[in-house]
């Protein structure tokens, strides 16, 4: 008999896995383990201390805090009791915590650290629906701030009032609903997605289904929980496999991390490996020309080698034998420096260029790129091991269906859809067509072995007053793959020509600068004809390789980056374009002397 419900199905593996380690959770600078048992235990109590200070199926329970087991612990607490869960993103700023608050009708509040605790003092009495306050990182319940119609409460004393219940007995047994996640979005005001047990339940079996993961997998967890594909693919699915998950200090620490925890599976972003590859790049260029000479041909084996190992042929005589060199030399010290023990990486959230994918595959760390959306729940197709197209997303998970729209638009359908927007009729009609078909806004192709393919976003296109319509996203991953580019976005819609803005690597440029003898504060550094001179070379490269169309005029490098905490970058760190557009007013307007 399948799971009926995401707490029945977490507490099954607790009974079967007992004694066994489920988290490893960093405290300071020491790690400690929670058991499948002990974490079971708390789900019930935790419950049980909701439903006795009045929570109802139903009811809304939002959690603000960063990766850690309360996380998920609070989550099952809520979904057993058959209430709907509402995660929030650290990096929101109050007064869009208040709108999704309210436009949720959220009850409790389970929150963790001073500054977002702060942030709801902020924003408490503007919340009417609020009526009780859970912290999770003290033994007390500050109440600093807050209004005093708020009930307060440690985690301490919400396990404590559990304790001795013994109701609920079960949990939920159709639940239905479970989760209402608003999507940050790269432009708008967010949307609350909808979706339920068996939306997320189908998910996480189908994943377990084609990704080989058992209960001798360990991951670390980094991505925010508040995304869907870190909640579904490095949570739900991790311990449905009966597997163990890490809790660090997220990406600020995730070096150390992956040093301790040495995990054998990840969830990424494309920036993640980006960064990774571009660590190379600096450590290439500082160092001695022998070493430069080293690196730069491990770098190239790397990817000749991964291109060969993707399209599954062996590697041909010559080119085995420099790799196997190669990997002494340079892949080694790579796998040991993600910890030693990675079987594969799964990346979501964002397009991965195929030649980092293929260096990856050549240094002996698999890439499996997916795709999805939280409307989707979120994972609609993947790469395996068995079934790997660099390029593409892969192929759709086994119960969702994909078709291509006359338009080329993917449209998705499966028991992963969600029930549409909360509150938003109008916008749920427009997502999902009367066959239950979600029109995901995502232009791809379909090859004849069952590759998915995504090429473009139907809605970002920047239409230039000269009536020229500019696909953005593909242009600007060809100036993210120079090494001397972190960011980049792309400007031009109503304007007469295009532009970009780029948002140099700045231990990468840095390492150039002293090389050529620049020095000096870092505005100044960007200023200088030499750097200027090589940014404007890296420009000219990716233009040559554009229809004229489709070419950027100006360039503007941008000494602050784009940054979550200015809300320019999703929680996934894709470029919010019409952020962006209000935030970096002033550069923009320079790439434009004459009169509109």
């Amino acid at each position: 008999m399948g799971d009926t419900s995401l707490a029945s199905m977490i507490l099954d593996r607790a009974a079967r896995y007992g004694s066994r380690r489920v988290f490893l959770r960093k405290r300071d600078h020491s790690w400690e383990d929670i058991s499948w048992q002990q974490f079971g235990d708390q789900i019930v109590r935790a419950a049980r201390g909701l439903a006795a200070s009045g929570f109802q199926p139903g009811d809304r329970l939002a959690i603000l805090a960063d990766n850690r087991p309360e996380w998920p612990l609070l989550d099952l607490a809520c979904l057993y009791l058959g209430g709907v869960d509402v995660p929030l993103y650290l990096t929101s700023p109050p007064d869009d915590l208040a709108y999704i608050l309210n436009d949720a009708g959220a009850s409790v509040l389970a929150v963790a650290g001073d500054d977002q605790r702060q942030k709801i003092a902020q924003i408490a009495s503007e919340v009417p629906s609020l009526r009780q306050v859970i912290h999770l990182d003290t033994d007390s319940a500050p109440n600093a701030g807050l209004p005093n119609r708020l009930a307060t409460l440690s985690l301490t004393d919400l396990l404590a009032s559990g304790e001795h219940s013994s109701r609920p007995a079960q949990p939920a047994s159709d639940p239905g609903l479970a989760t209402i996640i608003y999507t940050s979005g790269t432009t708008g005001r967010p949307k609350g997605v909808m979706l339920s047990h068996t939306n997320m339940l189908a998910n996480a079996e189908d994943a377990a289904a084609v990704l080989p993961l058992d209960e001798e997998d360990l991951t670390l967890s980094f991505l925010p929980l508040s995304h869907g594909f870190e909640r579904t693919g490095g949570l739900y699915t991790i311990l449905r496999a009966g597997g163990a998950i890490a809790y660090g200090g997220g990406i600020a620490s995730l070096t150390d991390d992956l040093s301790v925890v040495r995990p054998t599976i990840l969830c990424c972003v494309p920036r993640v490996l980006e960064r990774v590859y571009q660590h190379m790049l600096g450590e290439r260029e500082s160092a001695s020309f022998v070493k430069q000479k080293i690196l730069s041909w491990a770098l190239e084996v790397g990817r000749a080698a991964g291109r060969v190992r993707t399209s599954d042929t062996a590697l041909p005589f010559a080119l085995s034998l420099q790799h196997g060199l190669a990997d002494r030399l340079v892949f080694g010290a790579l796998r040991t420096a993600l910890g030693g023990r990675i079987r594969f990486l799964v990346s979501g959230g964002a397009p991965l260029n195929a030649d980092l994918a293929c260096f990856f595959h050549g240094a002996g760390i698999p890439v499996y790129e997916g795709y999805g959306l939280t409307e989707a729940g979120p994972v609609v197709a993947c790469n395996t091991p068995d079934r790997n197209r660099v390029g593409s997303v892969g192929t759709p998970l086994p119960q969702v269906s994909v078709r291509i729209a006359d338009d080329g638009e993917v449209c998705v359908r499966g028991p992963n859809i969600m029930a549409g927007y909360y509150n938003r009729p109008e916008d749920t009609a427009a997502a999902l067509d009367a066959e239950g078909w979600l029109h995901t806004g995502d232009i791809g192709a379909i090859d004849a072995q069952g590759f998915l393919a995504i090429t473009d976003r139907k809605k970002d296109l920047l239409i230039t007053s000269q009536g020229e319509n500019v696909a953005p996203q593909p242009i600007e991953g060809r100036f993210r793959q120079e090494p001397l580019i972190e960011e980049a976005c792309l400007i031009g819609d109503q304007r007469p020509y295009l532009t970009v803005l780029l948002v140099p690597d700045r231990a990468f440029v840095e390492i150039v600068a002293n090389t050529h003898g620049v020095s000096g504060e870092w505005p100044d550094v960007l200023d200088h004809p030499t750097i200027r001179g090589l940014f404007q070379q890296c420009f000219e490269t990716v233009n040559s390789s554009l229809p004229r169309h489709a070419q950027p005029r100006h360039f503007t490098l941008l000494a602050e980056p784009f940054s979550q905490a200015s809300n320019e970058l999703t929680p996934t760190l894709k470029v919010k374009r019409r952020t962006v557009l209000q935030t970096r007013q002033a550069a923009i307007d320079g790439m434009y002397p004459d009169p509109q």
